[in-house]
């Protein structure tokens, strides 16, 4: 299948243990980056060295039939809305079960519960994972997550986000020195992920119109991620004569609400809301232009994704995107919210001959700088030192 490709040549690690075992503790196990980031380590790590246990503190869903290492171990947690103390104790009992060398917690939801586990378990190979901020949060931190922060952050081992912008951010906020924090970027699988000269016959394949200019984002329907933006904005193209059709790829929360804003603008015949899919890179060669009008945006893994399969990118100049897309080379940025910049930009993108030459650099930038295989040695790396040091 492909899951190891090119990992043949990775470093040789110094360690006194013939396979490391790593938990990983996140909310859910759902259709979302930092999930996509957990299952990139487990389908692209070293079965011979290292062990992965995902430990969901509510639950899994369908995302599960994508795990391809067979001895990956899901468990959940069943955690209760709100405050549950029961959990720390539950995470402490698989870890003392799987014999767990390193607890790995993803985000805020798994920040407090997976150091308490890991003390009940003398788990000594601690790592939180900074991965970015939902739309309450823009605003500022309340108080009480500022505290628990400032509290619980210094007592992990190690520390790690995606960029060093967010590493500053990050030290700052929670009073930790920059070294202590290790960057390591999202990588993407290059061979699934890439241009496919099939775009007339997927768009019939998957019911996308032959004859339309076809903009897209794969994203959490989420209000951080704005999808109204585009709905606004495809309006206001098809007012001026311009005829996009918008392909969402994504579920979440904000379906509902985004279905209701599709019909109120009368889009139903210009918007397709897809859902969850597994053919994730299938879509993307059915897009003309990807764009990624979030809010925030800490390292997005669609939008390497995107640039992997040669879409040229029209994104919010927002959080760390601008580290992936230099503007007028891979893409183009604009300024969080601006209707009228994306009508503009998407009007100019028409012009295929100018969308070719971006996205091929979008990709040659992938190739370069993001393979998947960068990043599960880096983490492997970490994981080692790790549990070596406990």
């Amino acid at each position: 299948m492909g899951c190891h490709v090119g990992l043949d040549r990775r470093p040789v690690y110094e360690t006194t243990r013939s396979v490391i075992r790593v938990g990983h503790v996140i909310h859910a196990l759902t259709s979302g980056g930092m999930e996509r980031g957990v299952l990139n380590i487990v389908n692209y790590g070293d079965p011979a060295r290292f062990r992965h246990f995902i430990v969901c503190l509510t639950r899994a869903d369908s995302i599960v039939s994508e795990i391809r290492t067979p001895d990956c171990e899901v468990v959940e947690l069943s955690k209760r809305p709100g405050n549950d103390w029961r959990v720390p104790t539950r995470l402490a009992a698989v870890a003392r079960r799987a014999e767990l060398d390193v607890l790995h917690a993803r985000g805020w939801p798994a920040l407090v519960e997976t150091v308490l586990g890991a003390a009940l378990a003398r788990v000594k190979g601690t790592v939180y994972g900074f991965h970015g901020r939902t739309m309450p949060e823009l605003d500022g931190l309340p108080p009480r997550r500022w505290w628990a922060q400032k509290l619980v952050v210094p007592r992990y081992r190690r520390l790690v986000t995606l960029n060093d912008r967010m590493r500053r951010e990050f030290a700052t906020e929670c009073g930790v020195p920059e070294h202590r924090i290790d960057v390591i970027p999202n990588g993407v699988d290059t061979e699934r992920f890439r241009p496919l000269a099939e775009k007339a016959r997927l768009r019939m394949r998957f019911g996308v119109p032959a004859d339309r200019f076809v903009i897209g984002t794969v994203a959490r329907l989420d209000p951080v991620k704005n999808h109204a933006l585009i709905l606004r904005t495809v309006k206001r193209c098809l007012d001026d004569g311009i005829r996009p059709f918008v392909l969402l790829i994504g579920d979440g929360p904000h379906r509902d609400t985004i279905a209701a804003e599709v019909a109120r603008l009368g889009l139903t015949h210009d918007v397709r809301l897809y859902g969850h899919s597994n053919e994730v890179p299938e879509l993307l060669n059915c897009l003309d232009v990807y764009v990624q009008p979030s809010f925030y945006e800490g390292f997005s893994n669609t939008l390497l994704e995107a640039m992997a399969c040669a879409l040229p990118i029209v994104a919010t100049d927002v959080g760390g995107t601008a580290d992936l897309v230099s503007d007028g080379v891979e893409g183009w940025l604009f300024k969080s919210n601006d209707e009228s910049a994306l009508t503009r930009l998407i009007a100019g993108c028409r012009a295929e001959g100018a969308r070719a030459a971006v996205g091929a650099r979008g990709r040659q930038r992938v190739l370069t700088e993001y393979s998947i295989q960068h990043m599960v040695r880096s983490y492997e790396a970490m994981y080692t030192r790790l549990a070596n040091d406990t």
